[in-house]
């Protein structure tokens, strides 16, 4: 396996800053620890926003730093997500953050909105499983936010499979969609490898 790009570093010397945003810390240690862990290898500076519960030390195990999202419910609800879009984009602007990339369909609600109020367009949205949930309206309106405002043109969705993509309207062979193969014992680098190569494109354009 080829060793990820190095994404480019800022006009002062600084490491770029990957912000990760999800709802629970315990949505983020299922779906992200590899992530993280390659982010920091390829000399990203990562941050990860989320509710803190019982997994902080395997988050902070892989190099990022942890910052509490105060408040709220795991659920959908706009009124909640509101708040908490609003706190999370005063962290990202403060954080000057480069990519913002969003775990959970919670995380993509809040961390996609806070994302467009702070200015950055690179996002990476990983919605996880999706295709077997919900009904007809409820997949529309994913769909609608995941491909209308929260999306810039800097936008990667990440997938577990090509039915999830096809649920929300994706094509899995379009290039700004990837599908992550979960299954086999190095899966987690497989996975760490190919979202390293997204972030380096995407700090490159």
């Amino acid at each position: 396996m080829d060793a990820p790009t190095q994404p480019p570093k800022a006009a002062t010397g600084s490491p770029k800053t990957l912000a990760f945003v999800a709802s629970e810390d315990a949505v983020f240690a299922a779906h992200g620890l590899p992530m993280a862990r390659s982010a920091v290898a390829v000399g990203l500076a990562v941050v990860v926003i989320t509710r803190i519960g019982t997994h902080r030390e395997a988050i902070e195990a892989t190099g990022a730093r942890l910052i509490a999202l105060e408040g709220g419910q795991s659920g959908i609800n706009p009124m909640t997500a509101g708040y908490a879009a609003g706190q999370v984009s005063a962290m990202l602007k403060a954080l000057r953050a480069d990519i913002v990339h969003c775990v959970g369909l919670r995380g993509i609600l809040v961390g996609g909105t806070a994302a467009a109020m702070a200015g950055i367009a690179n996002r990476v949205f990983a919605p996880g499983e999706f295709s077997g949930k919900g009904g007809r309206l409820s997949r529309l309106a994913v769909k609608g936010l995941l491909r209308g405002p929260l999306a810039s043109r800097n936008t990667r969705y990440l997938f577990e499979n090509a039915d999830d993509a096809r649920a929300l309207g994706l094509d899995p062979a379009d290039t700004a969609v990837t599908i992550l193969d979960r299954r086999g014992s190095d899966a987690g680098a497989a996975i760490g490898h190919a979202v390293a190569g997204i972030y380096a494109e995407l700090l490159s354009a």
